[in-house]
Order: C-alpha cells, then structure tokens, then sequence
C-alpha cells in the first residue's frame, strides 16, 4: 500500500505496509483497478460511515413502510423486513464500530432498536385487526345460516 504526500510542486510516494483505517472497495466499474481506499483521517472516516448508515436506515424504512401498506400478509414479507434490519444492525456492529464516534453510534443502536420494536408491534397489531376482521365476517355468516334454518317449516 502507498501513500501519496504531496509538497508545492512535487509529490513524494511513501510505501506504508500496514495503515490503520477503514477499508472501502468501489463497486464502480470505473475503478477496476482500484482494489481497496483506506481512510484514515478520523472526521472523514466519521461521515463517511454516517454516511453508509443513513443509506441503510433509508433502505430499511423503505421495505417496511412498502410492506406495511401493502396487502401482503406472507411470511416472505416478514422475513425480508427482518433481514434488512438485521443487515443494518450487523453493519453498525462489524464495519462503522470503530469508526463512528460513541455518541453516534449509540444513537443508530436506539435507532435500529426502535425501527424493530415498532416494526414488530405495528405487524402484531395488524394482525390482531385482521382476526377480528375475519372472525367477525366468519360469525356474521353462521347467523344468518342459524336463523334461516330456525325459520322454515
């Protein structure tokens, strides 16, 4: 790995083995050869990762406020919403750990922790509206079958 420092006019190219940073690979395909960007200058590291964190909470938001609005009841949709705050939380605790400041970082931990609390309830109560939905329908059919059946001779 080499540094690049550059003076006036003239740049100065240092080899430096083992730099301590956070590793980035580019996903463009306009950087082919650029295998690995480390950044080691602690602010910059620092909105970068917020940065990343923010684009995963907006993901995560996405797929729940789609899965909540649509009519979909299957356990895919679940899962999918689940897995994606579960990406978000593994994110936060294997990539930008050590590279967020602690205040920061604790406020994506609450973040995180509430989206899936409310996540889970807003689905628990959804459901609970749909049984009673469908059980009120279910009584409302065997009523009438009663009380016809109780009337002809």
């Amino acid at each position: 790995m080499y540094y690049l420092k550059r003076k006036i006019k003239k740049g100065t190219l240092k080899n430096f083995l083992n730099l301590n940073g956070l590793d980035i690979k580019p996903k463009s395909k306009r950087h082919e050869n650029i295998k690995k960007v480390t950044i080691v200058d602690r602010k910059l590291k620092n909105s970068y990762c917020i940065k990343q964190m923010d684009k995963h909470l907006k993901k995560v938001y996405d797929k729940i406020f789609l899965f909540l609005t649509s009519e979909d009841d299957s356990e895919n949709g679940i899962k999918i919403c689940l897995g994606e705050i579960e990406k978000c939380k593994s994110a936060l605790f294997n990539k930008y750990k050590e590279a967020l400041q602690n205040k920061k970082y604790k406020e994506y931990l609450a973040k995180i922790a509430l989206i899936e609390t409310e996540f889970k309830n807003k689905y628990y109560e959804r459901e609970y509206y749909a049984n009673i939905i469908n059980n009120m329908y279910k009584n409302l059919g065997t009523y009438e079958e009663e009380e016809i059946k109780g009337k002809s001779r």
